[in-house]
């Protein structure tokens, strides 16, 4: 091949979107790019996302790592909870209405996108690219990267960032229609790429798949470090960002370590730091548990600000479930959470269930502690102790770093090319 390999890349999250989602498919399309493929990516155009990361100029970078932008539009914007911008003629009432019918219906939010991406795909002829891959969800990518890729007669690989129709956090994705969905895509596919071996396992069981299947965990990477000054923290700060997915997934465990922690007499305040859009949960939380003096709300914020104040935390808090048993799709579940916190190197405090995938990465890397959600005293227990330690800088694990980890991509679509020749 006298050109260098070209991989179209669907992607609904992508810079400068807020969704952790972007982060991973970044970090692909960048290195990968660095690995010599002309990538080409078909996500949504900046200027609709309603609201975007400040400061993310998401043109330029791509320029910068010879990334290819093949911007789209999405029809049915009302449709996806103020997450696309709409026409000032559509009012809000309109919109709710919209998606209320849409959701009684089953209609992903996200349905828009299918058409409007292979419209922005229609200037692309068989033999222009090598590979197509999708990384979901929302899963409505998976359908329009695969009708893309039976027109271009190109190899097709889905990435699952989580599972669809196994999912446990949406149990509406639970019906017949969507399992039947997604076993044909799961046919029409030449490779699937997940971010865990429990993941890869759920799907090997339930569509008895025999093709290849990669997992690339989710990872940090450093670069995104550079040039971030750390947050400074007046307390022992075990800071949290991101979202709670209640009854499993819930704020109560750190809060109540938390609480626990301080009833010990520590001469320096131990405080649950949240960054995020479940503040008000959170709070309501700490009243629950008096614990309004050890917990501070942040709120939303600029990811570069999540970045400063893992920097500056003496311990990241990670959560999967509460629960001390789950099911196989639960002890996949491996949030980039985690690896935000190994990039910045602070000790994780993992609430998951002992078998998890999650809880494996953090005692075989030596990266902090794992707890199951009732074992708040010794959450206490640990964050004392970490605190009269004082550890320093924790190390990394290189098998979790983007540059390592898109290796295996790069190998997984280079081999996909060979056999198609």
């Amino acid at each position: 091949m006298n050109r260098p390999p070209r991989l179209l890349f669907f992607t609904y999250a992508f810079p400068p979107a807020r969704a952790i989602g972007a982060v991973r498919c970044w970090n692909i399309a960048k290195h990968l790019a660095r690995h010599g493929w002309d990538v080409e990516v078909v996500t949504i155009a900046p200027e609709l996302l309603a609201d975007p990361q400040p400061g993310v100029e998401v043109r330029a970078d791509c320029m910068r790592e010879k990334i290819r932008l093949r911007p789209t539009g999405c029809d049915w914007c009302l449709l996806t909870g103020g997450w696309l911008k709409t026409p000032p003629w559509q009012p809000r009432l309109l919109a709710r209405v919209a998606r209320r019918i849409a959701d009684g219906a089953g209609i992903d939010p996200t349905a828009g996108w299918i058409s409007a991406s292979e419209r922005a795909c229609e200037s692309l002829r068989p033999g222009d690219v090598d590979a197509v891959f999708v990384s979901a969800p929302p899963y409505t990518g998976f359908v329009a990267a695969a009708h893309v890729a039976r027109r271009l007669q190109a190899p097709l690989v889905l990435d699952y960032r989580d599972l669809w129709s196994l999912n446990p956090h949406y149990t509406n994705f639970a019906s017949k229609k969507i399992r039947r969905r997604e076993a044909k895509l799961l046919a029409a596919a030449q490779g699937v790429t997940v971010v865990s071996p429990s993941m890869a396992d759920c799907l090997r069981r339930e569509f008895n798949l025999t093709k290849p299947l990669e997992v690339v965990t989710n990872g940090y990477d450093t670069e995104e470090f550079e040039g971030i000054w750390p947050e400074r923290f007046d307390d022992f700060a075990v800071v949290y960002a991101g979202r709670y997915y209640p009854p499993r997934s819930t704020a109560e465990p750190l809060v109540a370590a938390v609480v626990a922690a301080n009833a010990l007499n520590p001469p320096r305040p131990i405080r649950l730091h949240y960054y995020g859009s479940d503040g008000a949960q959170v709070e309501g939380v700490a009243a629950e548990l008096g614990a309004g003096a050890w917990v501070v709300n942040h709120g939303i914020v600029p990811r570069k600000k999540v970045l400063a104040a893992l920097l500056g935390a003496n311990a990241a808090a990670v959560i999967t479930t509460v629960e001390a048993t789950a099911s196989k799709a639960e002890l996949g579940i491996l949030t980039g959470k985690l690896f935000e916190a190994l990039g910045a190197r602070v000790p994780v405090l993992l609430v998951s269930p002992a078998a998890s995938d999650a809880s494996r990465v953090i005692r075989e890397n030596n990266l902090g502690a794992a707890f199951v959600g009732s074992e708040t005293a010794a959450m206490a227990r640990w964050l004392v102790q970490l605190r009269d330690e004082e550890p320093g800088v924790i190390g990394r694990s290189v098998d979790y770093s983007w540059p390592q980890l898109s290796t295996r991509l790069d190998d997984l679509f280079r081999g996909l090319i060979a056999e198609k020749k």
